[in-house]
């Protein structure tokens, strides 16, 4: 049974806006040029949380050359999550959601703030569980706001903790690179 939805959490960008989002950030040149090849999961998600760009990194993260299935798509409704199918309006709209770190980094991001949480993505078909920290940061670009989004292996960090603020400030770095452009 599908659990009831939070309206604004539910709330996605409609078709046209949508694709109106990706052809303008997939001919940025700037931004393309700049995110890309980054070696960080990379994501820039509209004001409804759908996925409007990934960088090379993030589809191979999620096993998916095609950013085409990826557009449109919330981080959990891509990865899959398991949580991502329950509820009414898809990803970020659960009981389980209300602690999702991308979910909430994300949120805060909307408002205008910079974030990191760790996160576990439970996926579906007994899969092992992703261990991710997530890094979101507001821009601005082509006069609408967008959220980045950064995510890193949690393993890896924990094997070598100096990567986190090496992380940390590279996407500090690229939001400003990209910011306006």
């Amino acid at each position: 049974m599908k659990q009831p939805t939070e309206p604004t959490l539910a709330e996605r960008a409609p078709s046209e806006v949508l694709n109106a989002q990706v052809a303008s950030l997939q001919g940025n040149a700037v931004l393309v040029g700049s995110v890309q090849h980054r070696p960080e999961h990379i994501v820039l998600l509209n004001q409804q949380r759908q996925i409007v760009y990934a960088n090379a990194s993030y589809l191979a993260m999620a096993k998916n050359q095609e950013s085409a299935e990826v557009h449109g798509a919330r981080f959990g409704e891509h990865m899959g999550c398991v949580h991502a199918a329950r509820g009414e309006g898809g990803c970020g709209t659960t009981k389980a959601c209300q602690t999702c770190g991308v979910l909430n980094a994300a949120l805060k991001s909307l408002n205008g703030k910079v974030a990191m949480q760790r996160c576990t993505i439970t996926l579906e078909a007994e899969q092992e569980p992703l261990q991710l920290i997530i890094f979101t940061i507001p821009v601005r670009i082509d006069g609408s706001i967008y959220v980045l989004a950064a995510f890193v292996d949690d393993n890896k960090v924990i094997e070598h903790p100096h990567t986190l603020a090496k992380h940390t400030f590279a996407v500090q770095r690229l939001a400003a690179s990209i910011e306006e452009c």
